[in-house]
């Protein structure tokens, strides 16, 4: 569904990714790990059409995508939920999810979909009329899921779904990841706790500086001692 090849991006002078590929099959879960600074979230954000690519190529369902603006992506069916959620924190739940619909504002089943959301949440919709900035972290992760998952993704960019939760919430976020798998929707997932992105993976890369370092099944990056090694925690 996915393949970046070559790419090449940054920001003013300073180049992240130097000559990455990745490619995401249709249907799975591919999980992206690295240190701080390696440049996963740059890969996204550049994948979203919001940081420019400056060489290489990025294709999706075969399409070049990699000159296309941010909004043609979402149209197009790639749909990131960004790193610290980056919810309206002074709009209500429910305003949130309509403007997650916003590149389908004719849409008559904005509405079915809405209470499908609620129904992946049950939490967000005990919250429907609360500002969500009133949320916790846990069910502002959620809200962020449910406003990208209202504009239809075909592939949906995880950045750090897990950043700052607690362990308990972590299990859940984890679990509504696969939920959303199930109903047909691609992942890739950046995420700092190696143990569950390659857990939970189909597929996984290890990028470090920019570039490419290790890839292959989570269950095969699991029990690589260099992964158990640099990211596991194991000696």
């Amino acid at each position: 569904m996915l393949e970046v090849a070559n790419l090449h991006s940054g920001y003013g002078k300073i180049e992240i990714l130097k000559g990455l590929k990745i490619r995401v099959p249709e249907g799975k879960i591919v999980s992206l790990i690295g240190s701080n600074g390696a440049g996963k979230t740059t890969l996204l954000m550049t994948i979203s059409g919001i940081v420019p690519a400056w060489k290489g190529s990025i294709k999706f369902s075969g399409k070049a995508i990699e000159t296309m603006p941010a909004d043609q992506i979402v149209r197009q069916g790639v749909v990131q939920v960004p790193e610290g959620r980056r919810i309206f924190s002074r709009l209500t739940v429910e305003e949130n999810l309509d403007l997650g619909a916003y590149t389908r504002p004719r849409d008559p089943e904005i509405k079915r979909d809405k209470e499908e959301m609620f129904a992946l949440f049950p939490i967000l919709y005990a919250r429907t009329k609360s500002l969500a900035g009133n949320l916790s972290g846990g069910e502002q992760q959620m809200l962020a899921m449910a406003r990208a998952l209202m504009a239809r993704p075909k592939l949906l960019l995880l950045d750090e779904p897990s950043l700052g939760l607690a362990p308990k919430m972590i299990e859940t976020i984890f679990q509504l990841i696969r939920k959303v798998n199930q109903k047909g929707i691609t992942i890739l997932l950046v995420e700092q706790n190696a143990w569950k992105a390659l857990g939970i993976a189909d597929y996984g890369y290890v990028i470090e500086s920019g570039k490419n370092q290790i890839e292959g099944t989570g269950q095969e990056l699991l029990s690589n001692p260099q992964i158990k090694h640099s990211y596991l925690g194991e000696s």
